[in-house]
């Protein structure tokens, strides 16, 4: 498959305490582990929702379609919560990601929501895909082993559509959502 400069997507975006944390954990995991990759930048730590598309020119009309779909969302907030560290085998540099357990059963659900808007107007297929809730903090060559951490979690208030351009360092947020009480 050949992807696209322009990828888009939903995702949930920690908050500042939140993202203070995990680079925290990622600068921990960097000296212990040796690893010589810098963390993410704080504003771009996240947490992928639904996929959209790769694109090779701004997609606009899909970004309009996409934004229609998400406004007919309709969750309510919860709490997230990672408690494992460690590197995914997925690339090299391979991910050093936080993922979780029972905490992660929102972010399931609301990525169940959101694909179900999605899916009426025919913008993904109707068969869901099963996704592990995680946050990308380094991607690394060295290996970083499975450990439990304190849980690092909070309220996720809004999800958001996330437009990236490869190769420019640009991750831009298009649109946010709120969540219900």
């Amino acid at each position: 498959m050949i992807r696209g400069k322009h990828v888009l997507y939903f995702a949930l975006q920690p908050p500042p305490e939140a993202q203070a944390l995990a680079l925290a954990l990622a600068e921990a995991a960097r000296a212990k582990h040796r690893l010589g990759a810098k963390p993410a930048a704080p504003a771009r730590l996240h947490v992928s929702l639904n996929y959209v598309g790769d694109f090779k020119r701004p997609p606009g009309p899909v970004i309009d379609k996409a934004l229609e779909a998400a406004g007919n969302v309709a969750a309510r907030r919860f709490v997230v919560e990672f408690n494992r560290l460690g590197t995914w085998p997925a690339g090299d540099p391979a991910p050093v990601v936080l993922w979780g357990d029972e905490g992660v059963i929102g972010v399931n659900a609301l990525y169940s929501t959101i694909h179900k808007a999605l899916a009426k107007p025919g913008m993904v297929p109707r068969r869901e895909a099963e996704i592990v809730p995680h946050m990308t903090l380094i991607y690394d060559k060295a290996q970083v082993p499975e450990t439990f951490i304190e849980p690092l979690g909070w309220r996720v208030e809004e999800f958001v559509l996330i437009h990236a351009v490869h190769g420019e360092g640009r991750f831009d947020v298009v649109g946010r959502f709120p969540l219900s009480g």
